[in-house]
């Protein structure tokens, strides 16, 4: 995992960045895709399978896709990862360490994402204009309806330049419809 100097440099590289060029935060933005939905409603497999059809396209048509998980307490991951916020903080380690409840540890890693959120910046900042990042996040409905965490790491992206090129995709399983 990065540690808490290698986040002061990259954030010192991009503050000098940002002084000299306050455009260059805010274009060539990757597109992105956030995906939420209940547990079980199937974000994972629907990430898998965007990211084998654009493998699939012809030549002329094919995208870059990569997916990060979010969920710190994900167990299997079926798809190709970018990045996870398991090597930042999982909620394993968190019960066993704190001796939380699987609800409470991941709030705390959620709210622990907030607190290192350059680790995210950085993994984000490193696709480039005409990649695409699926962004699998956790099924938790707390994490958007009583405690803001999720919100405020929309917000937060949205102030690093990533307003107009993300959208959000909700999940739910068929047979709820």
């Amino acid at each position: 995992p990065p540690t808490a100097t290698d986040h002061s440099k990259n954030k010192e590289q991009k503050d000098r960045r940002h002084h000299l060029y306050p455009q260059s935060l805010t274009m060539g933005r990757c597109c992105i895709q956030i995906v939420m939905g209940p547990a079980g409603s199937g974000k994972s497999t629907y990430c898998k399978a965007i990211q084998e059809h654009c493998a699939t396209l012809g030549r002329t048509r094919r995208r870059t896709v990569h997916v990060a998980n979010l969920d710190p307490a994900a167990e299997n991951i079926n798809y190709d990862v970018s990045f996870d916020i398991r090597d930042l903080i999982s909620v394993d380690d968190v019960m066993e360490e704190l001796g939380l409840g699987p609800n409470g540890s991941l709030i705390y890693c959620m709210e622990y994402l907030l607190e290192n959120i350059d680790w995210l910046q950085d993994e984000m900042d490193s696709f480039e204009e005409d990649e695409y990042l699926i962004l699998d996040c956790p099924g938790q409905l707390e994490l958007y309806t009583h405690v803001p965490v999720m919100r405020r790491i929309i917000d937060q992206m949205r102030m690093w330049g990533y307003e107009s090129s993300m959208a959000s995709v909700f999940i739910i399983d068929a047979t709820f419809v």
